[in-house]
């Protein structure tokens, strides 16, 4: 009874904490801020960001040919994460006329899409890991740049379509939950196996 009477006091005295930061009940007791929800029905995903990010629409210029990449970005001033991005890009099926069904033509886009980031950035890869996301082969890294950033990446290889999703952060900032709650948000609507 006495251990019952001292949980209840705690939590009536959290509660009463909470109430005075004028922090949202619900948020509070489940740890879940109102975070801006993207389902795009065209690229086939959905992802959660802090707060409404801008689409975008990118020509990217490639060895076989110019593609599209759609893009959410949401650069944040209040946050461990500088930025916040989710691009989506369909190649045209005369990229891969075997429509990349091999696992070694898949690893190879995988990685051509990896040397990529790092080329682009002018970085460093820290850490590559192999990763299967709801059954599509995929990678998880984090590229080092000048001024102790890092950005981390999940890119996910679904056909011909490439999904990614980054956040860019101090390294002193690494593992944060805002970026892992990013990643945890991402899923694939639509998409059969």
């Amino acid at each position: 009874m006495k251990r019952t009477l001292l949980i209840l006091l705690f939590t009536v005295s959290s509660l009463s904490l909470i109430a005075q930061d004028k922090t949202d009940l619900k948020s509070a007791l489940t740890g879940i801020n109102d975070w801006h929800k993207v389902k795009d029905a065209y690229a086939a995903y959905i992802i959660n960001f802090p707060n409404q990010p801008e689409k975008g629409l990118t020509d990217v210029p490639t060895e076989k040919g110019t593609v599209k990449m759609h893009t959410y970005t949401l650069q944040s001033s209040n946050d461990a994460n500088l930025v916040y991005m989710s691009s989506y890009t369909k190649y045209p099926n005369s990229f891969f006329p075997n429509k990349l069904e091999s696992s070694e033509k898949q690893n190879e886009v995988l990685d051509n899409s990896v040397d990529g980031a790092v080329t682009n950035t002018n970085g460093s890869l820290v850490s590559e890991k192999k990763i299967v996301f709801n059954g599509y082969r995929g990678r998880m890294i984090k590229i080092a740049l000048e001024g102790d950033y890092i950005i981390q990446m999940k890119v996910v290889l679904v056909g011909i379509k490439l999904y990614l999703a980054q956040v860019i952060y101090q390294k002193e900032d690494e593992g944060n939950k805002n970026a892992n709650r990013f990643f945890d948000s991402f899923e694939l609507i639509n998409v059969k196996q």
